[in-house]
């Protein structure tokens, strides 16, 4: 009989982050370097040449290395609490263009500083595309219209240029493209991944706080057939914050939702029980969130977790791998594993 981690007793709740955990995140980095190059060089974007989709495809590691410098923008960026690659890409190509450079050692410096500099780095890429691409507000904006454009060819790249107008309502822009997302595969070993979220169903309250879209988080979980063992309440994604941040703009207009802020967690701990704004005001009781773990791989993944007062695992599988063990033990996440997997007792 499986039987879980005695540091697993204390818990009610089990909240889950999706990529670096239980799924990877390289076919996501991989569409974020495809947009941008795409971005920069198609002629149906900001660039001039015709470009070959099944190419580009094929070329996608090499293309990866060249457009994030061998994974060293990705791994800056997270440091810095960034975990959404349509955010990672916004800001390349924002940077790209503000600054009117295509050599990704130069894309980078400024992007650092960019982290570095501002206390909102959204809010300044924002105005440096207002200043010197004389876009409106709404359309330089976070989740404004040239965010979202890079985000539907992110999307093409991802689900396919046959299936991309069924999910985002939306003519395809570049056809010829397959859709990387049908390579996905566990980050772990299959198996015994599958046994551990089965257990983890049965006996704890199991959710997902995850940046990817709704369709994109559950088509893994049903294809693998334990899509069961998480409670539908407790299944939080891009779709959810959107929906929320909309519902609550007339009363708070500049509110964003996505990790580090912890409502994620909150309303995978508590479901329905609240209503978003009892949540984002904290008027709820804080005891079930002494209940809850939440597993995951990056800075803001931490950083929701205790704001949000629940304990916190980290586990060695994303970016950083072994290195980002330093940063968790100076952060005081509460426990550190090299992979979900130790959660299986031994």
């Amino acid at each position: 009989m499986i039987k879980l981690n005695p540091l697993l007793a204390d818990y009610d709740t089990v909240l889950l982050d999706m990529d670096g955990v239980i799924t990877s995140e390289e076919i996501y980095w991989e569409t974020a370097a495809l947009t941008v190059w795409e971005f920069l060089n198609s002629h149906l974007y900001y660039g001039t040449d015709t470009i070959d989709p099944a190419a580009m495809a094929e070329e996608v590691k090499e293309l990866r290395a060249q457009v994030f410098l061998n994974d060293a923008v990705i791994k800056n960026v997270k440091n810095h609490g960034l975990n959404n690659n349509w955010d990672l890409a916004w800001f390349v190509i924002g940077c790209a263009l503000v600054y009117k450079t295509r050599d990704f050692h130069e894309i980078a410096r400024h992007l650092d500083a960019l982290f570095s500099d501002n206390p909102c780095p959204f809010t300044a890429l924002s105005a440096k595309m207002q200043q010197v691409l004389g876009m409106k507000e709404e359309d330089s904006a976070h989740l404004g219209s040239f965010w979202k454009s890079v985000q539907l060819c992110f999307q093409e790249w991802f689900v396919g240029s046959e299936l991309f107008p069924q999910y985002w309502n939306h003519s395809v822009i570049q056809p010829g493209k397959t859709g990387l997302s049908f390579r996905e595969e566990p980050l772990v070993d299959r198996e015994p991944l599958l046994e551990l979220l089965r257990v983890l169903g049965k006996e704890k309250r199991l959710g997902i706080g995850t940046g990817r879209p709704r369709i994109e988080a559950i088509t893994p979980l049903k294809c693998w057939g334990v899509i069961d063992a998480f409670c539908e309440d407790a299944i939080v994604t891009y779709q959810e914050i959107v929906k929320t941040q909309k519902s609550l703009q007339g009363v708070m207009p500049n509110l964003v939702l996505n990790k580090p802020h912890p409502y994620m967690f909150l309303k995978g701990v508590f479901g329905e029980q609240y209503t978003d704004l009892q949540l984002i005001n904290e008027e709820y009781p804080k005891a079930p969130c002494k209940k809850t773990l939440v597993i995951g791989d990056a800075a803001c993944d931490l950083f929701a977790a205790k704001r949000a007062g629940c304990d916190f695992l980290a586990v060695l599988t994303g970016v950083a791998g072994e290195n980002a063990r330093s940063f968790f033990e100076q952060e005081n996440a509460d426990f550190i594993l090299h992979n979900i997997l130790e959660l299986l007792a031994s």
